[in-house]
């Protein structure tokens, strides 16, 4: 009968203390693994809102710098059109000024031509190239003020009064070129 009564002991005594320590375990256990839960849900939401936000972040700064870069854009082809008017209008200045330089030589070779050629006809002295007509033709194409004489210093209204010693008088030199 020894063992009835440790069976019975065992019943009594160790029993309720089993069953309490079991039932402790797994409310333990239950109470744990909802506050596990409820706690790796809550850090998973506060994470995901974390994510979100720095997601959301990141999109506004990507759309902030393509945003500046489109700016940035836009102004380098506004500049480049700018320049772009201003390179084909200085172009146009050019082509303007190289036709009127074009121009300006062909009248001074015809005007050299017809000024030698008058030197040569009307000349008692007989010029074989550069007479008067000629001489004024080139100190006017050089920038020398017209009715000027190169290297005399006398101007057209002197030399109109004075003569110009080759026994012509005033009535001779009329204008700005002796005739």
């Amino acid at each position: 009968m020894m063992n009835s009564t440790v069976i019975k002991w065992l019943l009594t005594r160790l029993l309720p203390g089993a069953v309490l320590f079991a039932l402790l375990v797994g409310a333990g256990g239950w109470l744990h693994r909802s506050g596990f839960n409820s706690g790796h849900d809550a850090a998973k939401a506060a994470g995901d809102a974390a994510m979100a936000r720095e997601k959301q972040a990141r999109a506004s700064e990507r759309q902030a710098l393509a945003e500046s870069g489109r700016q940035a854009l836009l102004a380098v082809r506004e500049n480049e059109r700018r320049q772009r008017e201003r390179a084909d209008s200085l172009a146009a200045q050019l082509a303007d000024k190289e036709f009127a330089l074009q121009q300006a030589s062909h009248l001074l070779r015809l005007d050299v031509n017809k000024a030698v050629s008058d030197d040569n006809k009307i000349s008692e002295r007989g010029y074989n190239g550069l007479g008067p007509h000629g001489l004024q033709l080139y100190t006017r194409a050089l920038g020398y003020p017209d009715g000027g004489h190169a290297g005399t210093g006398h101007t057209t209204r002197q030399h109109a009064t004075a003569g110009d010693g080759d026994g012509r008088t005033d009535a001779a030199c009329a204008g700005s070129v002796c005739r």
